[in-house]
């Protein structure tokens, strides 16, 4: 991990939280002042940022790059492995007082690509108190956010098809992988690289390997990905970034087989492409 000592102030897309009424600022003092105290910290593809059951020392929001959320609820798992929750990208809150935890972690984070972090010790906050009395103004945003996007994903797990969760996955990659600042990008280009093997991907929508294979397989001939022995591709890249807010109008119909995602993804693609 690498710490740049700069300050926060200037972060392109995080809250500002120097606004009038921000929370942080110890009673009486500038509400900026504890903005002084922040770093920007950066972790390489596969570093754990967060192990599951240590202390939180930290505020954290996460400014460029994606992460997956885990837990642990045997320790590890008889094959090693950890049970995926979620995928959090930009914006997302995963340090003291999140959804990650209040003082201690009851997920691991780790960085599916390579993640910096805006970082704040969790005195410069200011506030001792529980997650209600921080969640004000700008932090509030950010930590219902990161629930928000954490439990949506939990609730397409337990509600769809295999085929609809794989899905879910895949948009929810998209997004991920195109980031904030990088959004505007990937609309225009052609396809999208995913920062995850396809077995971690089915692991996510809780399928075997066999039947991730079966179901990108389809995908495949229809023309929305690209596979390879370790890479996924996602094609027409803007039909997939609009695809969670469409299932969000539509409900999840719209994406119950592959006839249904075709036509979902072509009208997507079709409309992205007359704007």
């Amino acid at each position: 991990m690498a710490i740049d000592k700069k300050a926060a102030a200037g972060v392109v897309g995080m809250p500002n939280l120097r606004a009038p009424g921000s929370c942080g600022a110890v009673e009486g003092a500038p509400a900026q002042s504890w903005l002084k105290l922040a770093t920007v910290q950066h972790y390489g593809r596969g570093q754990v940022i967060i192990e599951a059951g240590q202390p939180l020392q930290q505020w954290m929001a996460i400014r460029e790059g994606a992460t997956r959320l885990s837990s642990r609820p045997h320790g590890r798992g008889e094959d090693g492995e950890d049970v995926p929750v979620a995928i959090l990208w930009f914006g997302d809150v995963i340090g003291w007082t999140s959804p990650v935890g209040k003082e201690l972690a009851r997920y691991e984070v780790t960085a599916l690509t390579a993640v910096s972090t805006l970082t704040i010790p969790k005195e410069g906050i200011g506030i001792t108190g529980s997650a209600e009395q921080l969640c004000k103004a700008d932090v509030f945003q950010l930590y219902a956010a990161t629930a928000t996007r954490i439990q949506d994903q939990v609730s397409l797990r337990l509600s769809g098809n295999g085929f609809q969760r794989l899905v879910g996955v895949l948009a929810t990659l998209a997004m991920a992988a195109a980031g904030a600042a990088g959004q505007a990008a990937a609309r225009r280009s052609g396809g999208l690289h995913l920062p995850m093997a396809q077995a971690l991907i089915g692991s996510f929508a809780g399928l075997a390997r066999r039947q991730t294979w079966v179901y990108l397989q389809q995908l495949a001939a229809s023309g929305w990905v690209s596979t390879g022995h370790s890479k996924l591709i996602l094609e027409a890249a803007p039909a997939w970034l609009q695809l969670l807010a469409e299932v969000e109008r539509s409900g999840l119909d719209c994406i119950a087989t592959i006839a249904d995602c075709n036509q979902t993804l072509s009208a997507l693609w079709l409309a992205q492409q007359r704007a």
